[in-house]
């Protein structure tokens, strides 16, 4: 649809590259398994889930990245450093692809980080997030492992709009101490995927959008969010869905095709069990971008991409 003036950095994740003029990578398609009150899990704590049906999922996942050309991440989340060492075992034994180490608790985060260095497999692991209330606890965990790649979320809880989301990746702004980049080069991130902080409708889902262009052109760094959240947060759909459930997966899959369009380089798309829908939509825009570009004097750089895919 357009091409940056900046430079955009493309980063490698062993199995695939994020980054680039939007067109020239596929849209990285990202779903989140034991998440809460995921039905898989029977006991969080403890880290007891199913495994079979786990690993369903995440093979469904790689069957839709492998027919489509949309690369893949698994986003694993714990409620407990016990929980965390299970998951990303499981994981790591099964699979070879990057994950992200994420939890509500911010220790657990810091021991994810520590255990996927332990394990050897930090080169494939992604911290999930650097952001405006992390603890110098988990700062020094991060600094002190082998994770060279962390989510950087750029909310602010103080200024919503676009100007607040670009002022936390320059300086001190939100509450943080430090600016959130000052942050990742401090804990040897090198590969920072920079998250717009999605907002609910009526509430910045406009800033959101604007983001990923401002981000993208002012720093050429890899932009997504988890850009369901603005969906699923909107209170009238809330209402609505209750009586016309078939009217949210639209909306929530749509939400991410909007930032498609604008530049996006990945999508959290949230559970696991929506990668049949995401998918072939993300797809979609991808081929769109793909050829708009060539009038751009772009083309298309990945070895696998929906275009040459699907087409």
């Amino acid at each position: 649809m357009f091409r940056f003036d900046r430079k955009q950095e493309v980063f490698d994740f062993g199995k695939f590259k994020i980054g680039g003029q939007p067109g020239e990578y596929p849209t990285c398609c990202i779903g989140t398994m034991f998440y809460a009150r995921h039905k898989i899990v029977s006991d969080p704590e403890h880290g007891v889930f199913d495994v079979a049906a786990a690993e369903r999922l995440w093979n469904a996942q790689l069957e839709m990245s492998d027919v489509t050309g949309n690369t893949c991440m698994n986003q694993i989340v714990a409620e407990s450093n016990e929980a965390m060492k299970k998951e990303i075992d499981w994981f790591v034994g099964l699979s070879d692809y990057p994950f992200l180490i994420d939890s509500s608790a911010q220790e657990v985060r810091a021991f994810g980080v520590k255990y996927a260095t332990e394990i050897g497999v930090a080169d494939r692991a992604i911290h999930n997030s650097i952001n405006a209330s992390i603890t110098d606890e988990e700062l020094a965990a991060l600094k002190e492992s082998d994770v060279d790649s962390a989510i950087v979320l750029t909310f602010n809880a103080i200024e919503k709009g676009t100007k607040g989301k670009m002022e936390m990746m320059t300086k001190a702004a939100g509450g943080a101490k430090k600016s959130l980049m000052e942050y990742a080069k401090e804990c040897g991130i090198t590969r920072p995927l920079i998250d717009v902080a999605a907002m609910p409708l009526g509430a910045g889902s406009g800033a959101t959008y604007r983001a990923v262009i401002a981000i993208k052109a002012l720093f050429g760094l890899p932009v997504g969010a988890g850009f369901h959240n603005g969906a699923s947060a909107w209170d009238w759909m809330k209402k609505w869905k209750k009586t016309h459930k078939e009217a949210f997966a639209p909306v929530d899959i749509g939400s991410n095709l909007v930032a498609g369009i604008v530049g996006a380089d990945y999508y959290l798309y949230g559970p696991i069990e929506n990668a049949p829908m995401i998918f072939p939509a993300a797809a979609m825009v991808d081929i769109m971008k793909a050829e708009s570009i060539e009038e751009l004097g772009l083309e298309v750089i990945a070895e696998k991409h929906p275009k040459k895919t699907t087409l």
